[in-house]
């Protein structure tokens, strides 16, 4: 509660700064290296690692739809509370453009699939539950249209949403447009707005997330969510948007709210910190490195640091995980930066205290950053 009271007064790399020790007396650093086998051994007992790639040859031809301006993707499952609003927000969008809609049951045991077949005018694919890649993955197997947007089953769009991001797509020949979003209690109250960037970016700057961006379909052609994997959402920060840049393709950021986000209490990063599936953070960022090197995407500064960063987000995933554990995922990660980013240093003088800590195997100040950052 203190580390967290900390970070929000913008005082937790100071407080950093005094813990760091204090950690390192009481949890380490390592007497010496850990053993990175015993380590991996450890945590595929706990919770085995999918193994799937991201990477396809050449997807197969399209279900149809290519008469459509835009496919919107809704994976769903057991959303039988939102999945109406969500349904209705996409339906409501007033626009000159044509837009499909694919709504993906993923083996609903509520009412979500009967609540879907009362609608009409949208594409609905009933499939046994095969989690949240399967369902997107089965979406895009019917995608035909232009562009991309994913909306999630609890989410809506904001009235107009569809209008602002097509009209910017097409007056600035844009890959990539991301607008802002409002986040919204469970029963619709707004929670917060938070603003975005409006005007060309790159899109290496977007957020990491899969939702609120309309997205050139092409971009897919040779991708999909790793199957298996939570964390799916990985994909877009690791492969999608810096293949777009590698590409030369445009991206833009609108200043309006496109999707009100609903903060739900049954969602996966509010349930998955305890359990040993969130192992898949650490998991999901190796795998997706593998995989940059089939589309020829090289390390830059920035994707260094953000590798640096999900070192932070791993630890708050996996943060309710043993003690045991919780050293055996500093281990790997630790020698996962050795090999292969050797001779690589941050330019970022916070991140840097973290890089020491994995590089020197310190987990006392490990831990200090983590907590407190």
């Amino acid at each position: 509660m203190i580390a967290k009271v900390l970070r929000k007064l913008g005082l937790g790399h100071a407080a950093y700064r005094l813990a760091a020790p204090i950690y390192t007396k009481k949890y380490g650093p390592e007497s010496e290296p850990g053993n990175v086998q015993e380590a991996m051994e450890l945590l595929e007992s706990t919770s085995p690692s999918p193994g799937s790639s991201c990477y396809i040859q050449d997807r197969p031809k399209s279900g149809g739809g290519e008469h459509a301006q835009l496919d919107i993707i809704i994976p769903a499952y057991n959303v039988e509370k939102y999945i109406g609003r969500c349904l209705d927000s996409v339906l409501s969008q007033e626009t000159g453009y044509s837009f499909r809609v694919l709504v993906v049951d993923d083996g609903s045991t509520d009412s979500t699939g009967s609540i879907l077949d009362s609608y009409e005018g949208i594409k609905i694919i009933h499939r046994e539950n095969g989690g949240l890649s399967a369902a997107r993955n089965t979406a895009l197997e019917y995608a035909g249209a232009e562009y991309l947007l994913f909306l999630d089953s609890d989410d809506e769009l904001c009235p107009g949403a569809v209008e602002k991001l097509l009209s910017t797509a097409k007056a600035a020949d844009a890959a990539i447009v991301e607008g802002a979003y409002t986040e919204i209690y469970p029963d619709g109250r707004v929670l917060r707005r938070h603003r975005h960037f409006d005007g060309p970016m790159p899109a290496i700057k977007l957020d990491g997330y899969a939702w609120g961006k309309l997205i050139k379909r092409s971009l897919f052609d040779n991708a999909v969510f790793p199957a298996g994997y939570w964390y799916q959402d990985s994909l877009m920060r690791q492969v999608i948007f810096p293949l777009s840049d590698k590409l030369g393709y445009r991206t833009v950021g609108i200043g309006d709210s496109v999707v009100s986000y609903r903060q739900n209490p049954e969602g996966i990063t509010k349930k998955s910190r305890a359990k040993g599936k969130s192992l898949q953070s650490l998991y999901i960022t190796m795998q997706l490195f593998e995989d940059r090197k089939k589309y020829g995407l090289e390390i830059t500064a920035d994707y260094y640091d953000y590798i640096l960063n999900m070192a932070v987000q791993t630890y708050s995933r996996t943060r309710l995980q043993s003690d045991e554990v919780k050293r055996a995922i500093f281990t790997v990660y630790g020698d996962f930066l050795d090999k292969n980013f050797r001779g690589w240093n941050t330019e970022n003088r916070r991140l840097s205290c973290l890089e020491k800590a994995l590089r020197q195997g310190d987990y006392g100040s490990y831990l200090a950053y983590c907590q407190l950052h």
